[in-house]
């Protein structure tokens, strides 16, 4: 993969992180508007992550302007050590956070707090079907 290749992906994602953070800023922006009380606390967490998601690609943009940084980038992403450290340290992640997930479901179990629990249960669910979805389709591609 050439640079310009490699640096099209990576644009990819800064957009991504660009347009979500100006869709967060315009949500707030028309509850405002049409004033829809949502309470202070999710207009300054919309206003918040917006600004974080267009900032942290402006920065990213930045970043992959440098030639060194995105050769770095490269390396990183093609070199084999770099795969195997990435698929042991995604496998411990979901080992913990389904850990944490199954912590919360008995807790809240206990506490009868049934919509939470309910809620853990699903994402616990749905957390193992993406996982051996993605094991499927990984498999399939090597």
């Amino acid at each position: 993969m050439n640079d310009n290749k490699f640096l099209d992906k990576k644009m990819k994602f800064v957009k991504f992180y660009i347009i979500f953070g100006i869709i967060l800023l315009l949500i707030n922006f028309c509850l405002v508007f049409f004033n829809v009380r949502i309470g202070d606390f999710w207009s300054i967490m919309l206003d918040t992550w917006g600004a974080i998601f267009i900032v942290m690609g402006i920065v990213r943009a930045l970043m992959y302007r440098n030639k060194s940084i995105l050769k770095f980038y490269k390396i990183q992403e093609t070199d084999e050590r770099s795969e195997m450290l990435r698929g042991k340290a995604g496998y411990l992640t979901f080992v913990f956070s389904t850990l944490g997930l199954a912590i919360c479901g008995v807790i809240f179990a206990a506490m009868d707090l049934i919509i939470p629990f309910t809620i853990i249960l699903i994402l616990l669910f749905a957390q193992y079907i993406l996982f051996f979805v993605l094991m499927w389709y990984y498999s399939q591609k090597l």
